[in-house]
This record gives structure tokens, sequence and C-alpha cells, in this order.
């Protein structure tokens, strides 16, 4: 019994012995499977949570892309400067510091005390982009530190306001191409890191990382910035002289759709952002030319017209009788000329703007058919361009529309388009090719480039001779018999529009128009096509060929001159206008329109009044003999 007793023993101390080196072999592979977890499995993560105890970190905003028009001159581009912060453990005169905050950042000085004194953070921002000499001013002062960052410029200052856009105060796109292509502009931010205690101050002579940003992409634009400056001036004017509610316009190259020039006025200085009326803001960041919709009137007839000649349903020499109306479905359709134009020929129909011809064309051409055309031309779609918000138009949908409907979309009402819409159908027809309308060109990283833009151009299903015909009638539309030219010695082509605006309900607003030109050049196979839109001119007239064709004329007229176009007929150059406009307001309308007639002037006028209050064009305009004058009587 005894020596049982001493083999258990025995046994017993051999079985604890056993489980005490299972027991620690247990333990030795879980702490091994531990270290395997923690190094191999969460070590990366866990090297991050320990530098972020012991590295303190600043950002080094990277240097946004420029961006810049088709010859490389800058439009947008970048200056460094810095971000302000405080580590308010290491700051030893905060009242001296504080001081000094509120007087170089203009902060109060309470604001500036409590953030200098807020040791619950470890580092607090004072101000943004603040300029070198000022931030190296308050370095002087320990617990101040800066982060290097970027402010966006932009040298032209109010030009281009709805194209280019602006940055938030931290350099991202909120608008226009700074928007869009915000992505490729922004480029990588960078750190600095420093090492610091638990406490969060910086350890004395620890190490130091740097880790550098990478700079966005330089964006190469289709703009030219001489034609922009051209149009913005000129819109300027008559933004001024018509007290319109706004202007716009683009200049597009008919060839490879590049927009050489887009404007809208009123607009405002993109480095003094007007952040403080968000509304308003708004309003004229938006770009009207892709956004806005509005009915265009007589300009919309090259559709009706390219049409009818395609289809051969009319000829140049047809001839048409206009009594000032017509009926079509019961209804009353009055043409501009209430008097109406008589007998007149497709040629002529074209250059009076006759309502009544072109609802007899667009009757004759059909619904089905002309619907066929509006979806080629692209009415009703967007052109594609690289603009946020833009718009598609607004057309009837096809199962909707009568036949008093289509005689009215045959002049331009009844529909809606966008002025970028416009221009693009415009370059379609009077070339014969199609191109998206486009304002990249190509980008540019580390000074190669990473994209260029490859146009599509594709032939439309428009007849040679429908295209010189419609060439032919654009540049006669412009220039009256004999020696007159719309731009002597130069072959330009155009069309005028003057279109009702409406009321929210959808009544016609009564007094307010849409007054425009489209342009081509050279005529008879177009390089460029301008657009203007003049809002609700307030001076008494309205009339497209009064109020925007000029516009359009002096556009034209300076860009030959600064781009040294030579005139395609030089014999043309020495008939200048030799008519001034005399001042009329004030005068009898008897008086004033024998002194017109005298100097070989029409006159047209607005009113049953007996007095002139007011006159287009304007005192000392030149003129040509036979130009039109408008009157406005009280």
């Amino acid at each position: 019994m005894k020596k049982f007793k001493t083999f258990y023993n025995l046994f017993s101390l051999q079985r604890r012995f056993i489980a005490v080196i299972i027991i620690i072999i247990v333990l030795f592979f879980a702490l091994l499977g531990r270290i395997f977890y923690l190094q191999l499995i969460t070590g990366k993560n866990l090297q991050i949570l320990a530098s972020e105890q012991w590295l303190r970190d600043l950002p080094l905003s990277s240097k946004r892309g420029e961006i810049l028009d088709c010859s490389g001159v800058s439009l947008a581009t970048t200056i460094t400067t810095y971000d302000v912060y405080v580590r308010a453990r290491n700051v030893d005169e905060p009242n001296k510091l504080a001081s000094a905050i509120s007087e170089l950042l203009g902060i109060k000085y309470e604001t500036a005390y409590a953030k200098v004194t807020n040791t619950s953070l470890s580092e607090i921002l004072i101000k943004m982009q603040v300029d070198e000499d000022t931030a190296l001013k308050l370095t002087e002062y320990n617990g101040v530190y800066l982060s290097q960052n970027v402010a966006r410029v932009y040298p032209y200052s109010s030009m281009l306001t709805q194209v280019l856009g602006y940055c938030t105060i931290d350099n991202i796109g909120q608008a226009g191409l700074e928007s869009y292509y915000d992505k490729y502009l922004k480029g990588v931010d960078g750190k600095s890191l420093t090492q610091t205690n638990a406490r969060g101050e910086e350890i004395e002579n620890s190490l130091g990382y740097y880790i550098p940003s990478v700079a966005g992409a330089n964006l190469y634009t289709t703009i030219d910035i001489q034609m922009q400056s051209v149009l913005e001036s000129e819109l300027m004017t008559a933004y001024e002289e018509h007290k319109a509610l706004s202007v716009s316009g683009i200049i597009l190259d008919a060839k490879t759709g590049g927009i050489k020039a887009m404007s809208c006025l009123p607009s405002f200085d993109l480095n003094n952002v007007p952040r403080d009326d968000i509304s308003k803001l708004q309003e004229m960041t938006k770009n009207s030319t892709v956004v806005d919709v509005y009915e265009p009137g007589s300009t919309f007839k090259l559709i009706t017209l390219a049409i009818a000649l395609n289809e051969g349903l009319t000829d140049i020499d047809e001839k048409f009788y206009c009594s000032g109306h017509t009926t079509v479905d019961g209804e009353r359709i009055k043409c501009w000329k209430t008097t109406g134009h008589g007998s007149l020929t497709l040629l002529d129909a074209f250059k009076n703007s006759c309502n009544c011809v072109f609802v007899n064309l667009a009757l004759r051409i059909g619904i089905d058919k002309y619907y066929e055309y509006l979806d080629y031309f692209g009415i009703g779609e967007k052109t594609g361009v690289d603009i946020f918000s833009e718009s598609s138009g607004i057309v009837m949908a096809k199962e909707n529309v009568r036949t008093v409907d289509l005689a009215r979309i045959g002049f331009g009402h009844a529909v809606a388009v966008t002025e970028l819409q416009m221009a693009s159908v415009y370059a379609k027809i009077t070339t014969g090719y199609d191109v998206t309308p486009h304002l990249l060109e190509s980008m540019e990283m580390d000074g190669k480039t990473i994209y260029t833009n490859k146009t599509t151009k594709s032939k439309i299903d428009l007849k040679e001779s429908t295209i010189s015909t419609i060439n032919m009638m654009l540049a006669n539309n412009v220039n009256s018999e004999g020696d007159y030219t719309f731009i002597a010695g130069y072959d330009v082509g155009g069309k005028t529009g003057t279109a009702q605006k409406y009321d929210e309900n959808g009544a016609i607003a009564s007094g307010k128009y849409i007054s425009s030109f489209i342009g081509t050049y050279p005529a008879n196979d177009p390089q460029y096509v301008l657009i203007i839109c003049v809002n609700e001119p307030s001076n008494g007239v309205y009339y497209g060929g009064v109020v925007a064709k000029p516009v359009g004329q002096r556009i034209f007229e300076r860009i030959f001159t600064l781009k040294a176009i030579e005139p395609n007929d030089a014999s043309q150059l020495d008939n200048q206008p030799n008519i001034l406009m005399p001042y009329l307001v004030g005068k009898s309308l008897a008086e004033a329109c024998s002194e017109l007639k005298k100097l070989g002037l029409n006159v047209m006028f607005d009113g049953e009044g007996e007095y002139v209050i007011a006159q287009l064009p304007l005192e000392n305009t030149p003129l040509y003999l036979g130009d039109i004058v408008y009157l406005i009587t009280n």
C-alpha cells in the first residue's frame, strides 16, 4: 500500500509537470502568434498610430496647375503662401504673440489670445494663405509654425469669370474649368513632420521628416486671350450703351470646335470673389451661354432654309408674297413687318427676315422631315462641351406638334436653344462638318504632354450646293447692294435675330427682348462663328440689326486688325462710311425724317409721339448710304 501511494504521487507529479510544460508551450505559441499578428498583420497600422503619438505633421499644399490660353499665356496661376499654426505648449509669451497676430493678421486680440493659450490642442490653425513677409515676422515668436500653401491668382481679374471659375480658400475648384478639371489641377499634398514628447512639445534636436507635394497638371485651353479681350471690351460697351440686363457672346472655331472666346456680363473680379451675397454670386458665376435657353427668333431661320434647300423644296429665285400675315390652322401669324414685304424672292426673304416665307417653307418640309433634321443638327441635345450644367434646349415632343407649332418653329419661335448650340449649328451648316465644342486643348505635367484633345470631325449629310448657297446668302444678308460691305475688304456673313421673352407663367413679357447676331468669317468657308446676345436692351430699341449687329461688326474689325488678317478684296478699303449720324433727339419726327432722307439714310421708328426721344445709332456714328436709322418717339 505504501509502495502504491509512492507510485501514485510520482505519477501525479509527472502529470503536473507535463501539464505545466503543455501550458508553457501553449502560452509560448500564443505569445508567438500575438507577436506574428502585431508585427505582420497590424504592424503598419500600429506604426501609424504610434507615429501620430510622437509626430506632429503640418500639411504642405501642392501647387495647383496653371490654366493657360492657346499660346501659353497664363490665365490662372498660383503663388506661394503660408498657413500659420500655433502650438500653445511651446508659447512662452502669449500676450506678445496675441498682439502680433492681431496686428499682422487682423484678428481680434481676444480671439488670438484664446488660441495661443489653448493647451488642450496640440496645434491650432490661426490663418491660411498669409504672405511670406508677414508669416516670417510671426516665426520670431516661440510656438509659431508655418505650413507652405498656395493661393490662386487670376492675372486678367474679371476676364473669363464664368469660364475659369474660382477656388475655395483651400484650393478646391468651385466653378468653371477650376471645378470641371479639379482632379487634374489640384495635385497631391505633402507633409512636414516633427517629433514631440507625450505632451505634444517638440523634442529638441529631434529628427524631422518631409514628404514633398506633387504639383497638378497644367491645362492649355483653346481660349485666345487677344480675341477674349476684344469680345469682353465690346460686350461691355454694348452692356452700358443699351442698359441691358446682361450681354454674352462666343467666338467658335468652326473647323475644330475650339472656343476662342466666351464671355457673360455682368461678372466679377476672380481675385476678389463676392462671397457675402451667395445668390448674386451664383447668378454671376453661371455661364449663360451654355446654361440659359432663349427663343432664337430669326437666326433660327437658317435651319429652315438649309432643310428646304437640301430637300430641293425651293431655290434662291423662287418668288413669294408677304401680305404682313398668314393663317395656319385658323391662327393668324404676323410678319415682323406688319404692312408686309410684298413680292420677294427667297434671297430677299432671308435678307429681310420675312416670317411669312419661312412659315411657308416649314409647312412644305413637314413635321417628320423637320424633326429629322433637328435631331441631325443637335437641336434639343447638349453639345458635349466641357462645362458643367450645360442645357439641352427645349424642343416640343414631335407627337405633340401641331401644324401651327411647326409654322412658328420655322421662324424661330416655339423652340429654345443655348447660344453655344446656335453657334455650333451655324458651324455645321456653313462648313459641312460636325465638331464638338470644347475648351481644353491639352494637359501637361512635369514638362510632358499627358493629354491632347483629338477633335473628332465628321462630315454631315448636306449637299455642297446647299452649303455654298447658304454661305452666299449669309454674305448677302449683311451686305447691301452697290459698294457697301459689312466690313470693307472682308468677306463676312451673318444673320440677326430679335426674340420676345416670356414671364414665368408663359405669357409674353411686355417690352422684353433678346437681340442677337451670328456672324461667320470668311463667309465662303467659315473659320470662325461669332454669336452676340443682348438680353433686355432698355434704351428704347431692341432690334437685333441695330443692337447686336454693330457689336459683331466692331468685334470682327478689331480682330482683323489685331491678327493682321489681310483683306480678301483690297479694292473695297477705300469704301469707308462717309455719313455721320446726326443728333436728332428733341426734334419733331417730321423734321428728323426729312434730315435723314437728305443724307440718304432710311428710317424706322417706334412709338406714336410727335418728338424724338431716343435714336440709334448714336450721334457721330459712321454710316453708309442706305443704312437704317431707328427713332423712338414719345
